[in-house]
This record gives C-alpha cells, structure tokens and sequence, in this order.
C-alpha cells in the first residue's frame, strides 16, 4: 500500500515539473471542421436530398470522432460560421477558400466530401455513388489525406451512399484505413 502512494505522488510530482508528459495525447489532437458534403455528380436525374448529405456528414463525423486523435469542431458552429460569412457550396468545395474558413474557425484541418458521381443501371436497378473526402491542412491549403469510395445498391441512393462512405473511410483507400497506417491496395488494370 505504501508502495502505491509513492508511485501515485511520483506521478503527480512528474505531471506538475513536467506537464507535456501528462498532456501528451490531449493537446495534440489537432482542432477538424467538417464541412458540408458538396455534391458535384453530373447526373441530374438521381436526386440527393439534404437528408442523404446531412446523413453522409454525420457519419464521417462519427467515424473520425470514434477514431479519435481529432478535436471535431461542432456542427451548428461550423454552420453558423457557414451562414455568416455568406459562403457557397462552390467556395466549400475549393481548397483554398474553405482553408480561409478554416481559419476564421479556428481549425487546423477541415474535411470537405464531394459526391462526384451517380449513376443508375435501368435494367438492373442498381444505383452507384462516388464520394471522395479530402483533409486539408487550412494554413498551408494542402490535401494532407483523401479517401475515395464507390457505393453499389439495388435499394436506391441512400444505401448507395453508405456504402460510399463506408469506403471512403474504412476502404483500402479510405481516410481512417491510411491513418491506421495500413497501406492501400491497387487493383491491377489490364
């Protein structure tokens, strides 16, 4: 027992001369805004609703918060900011203005989600979605990590979505998979 009070009164003293090391973990997780999903796919006749978008956003949200080693920037704050500096969804989509919204937001990183492509078989009902997340690091506007995914279903957008998503974060080319340091495969081209 005496042994123990010890190890716990070395630890504090350790914590109070040196407060890296009991912070290490918890000040490092850089501050990340999660934009809008933006949806850039040429196919007009596939319409995506803001409750498939809202959907797609919160589950990178999720994703990124469960994963940990990001301070996730709230929703409503990221959209009131959104709504006062009067931005569009075309200036979220480019890089370089969404970094200055990034900054007014105090974030180190933002995510912008782009659905680049909807497309749907007519003979066998089956819809596909492309969606590509990208993380930029807002005071330099590089793409510091991107994760691509493509989703396949026979019960419509929604599901089409998730799947994307799914992929874009856990695929072999997904954002989360590259940070857990796996290495993505490639499929050969003939």
């Amino acid at each position: 027992m005496f042994a123990k009070k010890i190890i716990i009164a070395l630890c504090m003293l350790v914590c109070f001369l040196v407060p890296e090391v009991c912070s290490a973990g918890l000040m490092d997780y850089p501050r990340v805004a999660l934009f809008p999903i933006a949806n850039q796919a040429a196919n007009m006749r596939i319409r995506v609703g803001e409750g498939e978008m809202n959907y797609v956003r919160t589950k990178v949200d999720i994703d990124l918060k469960s994963f940990g080693g990001f301070d996730m920037l709230e929703r409503p704050d990221i959209d009131k900011v959104l709504t006062e500096q009067e931005f569009s969804h075309s200036a979220i989509v480019d890089p370089g203005s969404a970094a200055k919204l990034g900054k007014i937001l105090g974030a180190q990183y933002i995510v912008l989600g782009t659905i680049t492509g909807l497309s749907m078989n007519p003979e066998s009902h089956e819809t596909v979605a492309h969606l590509t997340l990208r993380m930029i690091e807002v005071e330099t506007a590089r793409i510091a990590l991107a994760g691509m995914g493509k989703g396949k279903s026979k019960d419509g957008i929604s599901e089409a979505l998730d799947n994307a998503t799914e992929e874009a974060l856990h695929g072999n080319r997904g954002m989360i998979t590259l940070l857990q340091g796996r290495k993505p495969s490639y499929r050969n081209k003939k």
